[in-house]
């Protein structure tokens, strides 16, 4: 595992601009296991609905992989060592804010360089990767156009659908695959680059045909031998039904040659149904015709188990499994009220890329290697064994439910390391037993959206727990446990009648600082509503509430639904307030104490550059007992990433300049692997300062025996190049 660095300043000591820092680093390194089974790639985010693609994100020549979600529009890159992906989330920045609902990496100027298709107002943004020394990527059009005859208009595609990008007719250059506007066929938009100028190196297109393939989808129906490119000259009938003429309502396509008769067939999902069809093309590149169909592909067309995702699956094509041949990868491409834990389906392909051989292999390809809590997490330290060790409470929106029937739940990861060095292991994700509790009490069901708080609100040593709901509401359960192990039995439901709208967000924290814990909750709005606890250490009364507490209304610049995540902390003395959000942003407000009344100041925007994704929520304590914070931060594709916090002085400039070295793994405990374009000498000091080993770098990548350092935490140099690394 490797370890990235990321920048927070989080703490000003005083009012010179060259105040001291403290920095969050990015750790995937922090053991996690479930049932003994180690999480390879437990801090990656989780995903809802990935789309992978290849890309060389080292520019070393070898293709590595990018998990691009639909949901919040994360990228996770990951770069194939040995033949094995590692997380690699220093390449994030890399990726244009541009990238949104659905992304395609393809090379359109035969350079050898993948470049980026997205989707943009109804149509398709294409970013030129320009790459040199390192990642980088030029947008090329916000809106690709195409020629109709008459005018250039934009390219049509849909923001729920996925387009085909390839060579269709086998010339050279990228054309493009998309279902119409009206619905139900297939345009065929030709890129005539090579035609007009002898070169793929520009986008040209031209409408070519309303319905290629002369099919017509209705619901996951087809009617084929359309020869005027309408429902009603179609004939015969694939499968007849009532649905066959029904409009197009999403549709994900992915253009392969299936057969090795060197044209595209078809491989369509459609959203509202969980199987892929297969449509064999018949005729030829020039002029595709639609012949058979095969709705339980790829069980039929070779010896392998269907497709069955739920819901709308989607279908892409690239080398996974490092043997230089096409994969065939499916998954979800809905976002939401989709499974949770088996969307990522591979199979092998046996054969060559032309005539697929498809085999089986995983229904949770990298995704089970994660950590996974459906849709949302959000995370809190608590530590419920009462060890001195932080554990980890996570609550979620949900998991989902085939019949519709989503459960929410709190998950346990109890920490089994040291005070130095902590180590977690999910116990349980039902914690405190609530999946069964019907705390929505207007229909009588259990509520979604469990977000948790803990804290002693009856004043018998023991920290209670708070969850806040979907309808915001909360609800009050008593810490019965004591000793060594907590018990919580729900007290009150709908707890004080307190109702913040939309998705409350609670945190339990002493605001004023009065010795009484107070209420801060975040909502739906963005706001942050402030209920001070006007009874006794005993008996907990929040019967007062401060709205739009410090004024802030976070992501108000671009939606009116913030969904805000208050993090209130106190860090050597001062509290600073740490806000998640709807578009993944994390805000970092101070100017506090004294000033509950007042508006609060927004610091900088560092942290809301951390793009782990959609609706974030986050805890701040120092777990590994080193005097600094660290930070777990949890989004709505259902993960987690873990930031340790450390007092190293490190400069924005010097952060980007670390982007040009890798280090893997690490810890490691005899090999560790450096990788970047600069020679010279290498250096690794311990963290006093003290250089203990050096040696010449010559080529990009190099290998150094670290078997005789002592375990600890070391700083290699290379020229104006420095990183960290952890020999266990």
């Amino acid at each position: 595992m490797k370890k990235s660095y990321l920048i927070f300043i989080l703490v000003s000591l005083s009012s010179d601009p060259a105040f001291s820092q403290i920095n969050f680093s990015r750790d995937t390194s922090l053991p996690v296991i479930e049932n003994a089974n180690r999480f390879n790639h437990a801090w990656v985010g989780g995903v809802n609905a990935m789309q992978p693609s290849e890309i060389d994100l080292n520019l070393d020549g070898t293709n590595d992989l990018i998990l691009f979600d639909r949901t919040g529009n994360k990228v996770s890159p990951f770069l194939n060592v040995n033949n094995q992906y590692v997380f690699a989330p220093e390449y994030r920045s890399a990726f244009s804010n541009h990238m949104h609902d659905w992304v395609i990496l393809a090379d359109y100027n035969c350079d050898g360089k993948k470049d980026i298709f997205t989707y943009s107002s109804g149509g398709i943004a294409v970013l030129e990767n320009n790459s040199t020394s390192t990642l980088s990527f030029n947008i090329i059009t916000s809106l690709l156009l195409s020629d109709y005859g008459t005018t250039n208009i934009n390219l049509y595609v849909s923001s729920v659908d996925i387009p085909a990008i390839c060579d269709i007719d086998n010339d050279g250059d990228l054309d493009i695959l998309t279902f119409s506007i009206l619905g139900g066929f297939v345009e065929y938009h030709r890129n005539m680059a090579i035609e007009l100028t002898g070169s793929c190196d520009t986008l040209a297109f031209r409408y070519e045909k309303s319905c290629w393939g002369n099919f017509f989808e209705g619901l996951n129906t087809y009617l084929i031998n359309c020869t005027a490119c309408s429902p009603d000259s179609c004939s015969p009938a694939y499968i007849s039904t009532a649905n066959s003429k029904q409009k197009h309502s999403g549709s994900t396509l992915l253009a392969i040659d299936v057969d090795d008769d060197n044209d595209k067939d078809l491989i369509l999902g459609d959203i509202s149904y969980n199987n892929l069809n297969l449509l064999i093309n018949g005729g030829d590149s020039a002029n595709a015709n639609i012949s058979s169909i095969d709705s339980i592909f790829p069980a039929n067309h070779n010896n392998t188990i269907e497709a069955d995702i739920h819901l709308f699956p989607a279908s892409f094509y690239l080398d996974v499994t490092h043997d230089g041949i096409k994969d065939l990868v499916v998954t979800t491409n809905s976002q939401a009220n989709s499974e949770n834990f088996e969307s990522v389906w591979l199979y092998a392909n046996g054969g060559t890329n032309s005539l697929p051989d498809f085999n089986f292999v995983s229904k949770s390809f990298l995704q089970e290697e994660m950590i996974e809590l459906g849709e949302g997490a959000y995370p809190v330290f608590f530590d419920y064994n009462n060890d001195s060790l932080l554990d980890i409470v996570a609550g979620n929106y949900g998991y989902h439910d085939v019949l519709g029937n989503d459960v929410s739940g709190l998950a346990l990861f109890e920490n089994i390391g040291t005070n130095n060095q902590p180590s977690y292991s999910l116990i349980t994700r039902d914690f405190a037993g609530i999946s069964n509790l019907n705390l929505n009490i207007s229909l009588n069901i259990p509520a979604l959206n469990i977000y948790p708080t803990f804290g002693d609100l009856n004043g018998d040593g023991n920290k209670d727990l708070l969850v806040g709901d979907a309808d915001g509401m909360l609800h009050y359960f008593t810490n019965n446990g004591g000793g060594t192990t907590s018990s919580f039995t729900l007290a009150v439901p709908n707890f004080e009648h307190i109702d913040v709208g939309y998705s409350a967000t609670p945190q339990l924290v002493d605001v004023n600082r009065d010795g009484l814990l107070d209420l801060l909750i975040g909502d739906k709005t963005g706001q942050i509503s402030y209920f001070p606890n006007n009874g006794s250490n005993s008996v907990a009364v929040f019967d007062s509430v401060i709205s739009n507490f410090g004024g802030i209304d976070v992501d108000s610049n671009f939606t009116s639904a913030g969904y805000s995540a208050p993090h209130l902390v106190d860090i050597d003395g001062e509290y600073h307030l740490y806000i998640g959000s709807f578009t993944g942003s994390i805000y970092h407000y101070n100017n506090i104490d004294g000033n509950l009344g007042g508006n609060f100041n927004l610091i900088n925007n560092i942290e809301q550059n951390i793009l782990e994704g959609a609706k974030t929520a986050l805890c701040i304590r120092d777990i590994n007992n080193d005097q600094v914070p660290d930070m777990i931060i949890g989004n709505y594709c259902g993960g987690l990433s873990y930031f340790r916090g450390d007092t190293l002085t490190t400069h924005l400039n010097n952060f980007i300049q670390d982007k040009q070295l890798l280090l893997y793994p690490n810890p490691t405990n005899k090999n560790l692997f450096f990788q970047t374009k600069v020679n010279g000498e290498i250096q690794i000091h311990n963290i006093l300062g003290e250089m203990l080993f050096s040696e010449e770098k010559t080529k990009q990548n190099h290998r150094i025996d670290i078997s005789e350092l002592p375990a600890g935490i070391y700083i290699i140099k290379l020229d104006n190049l420095t990183s960290k690394f952890i020999k266990e």
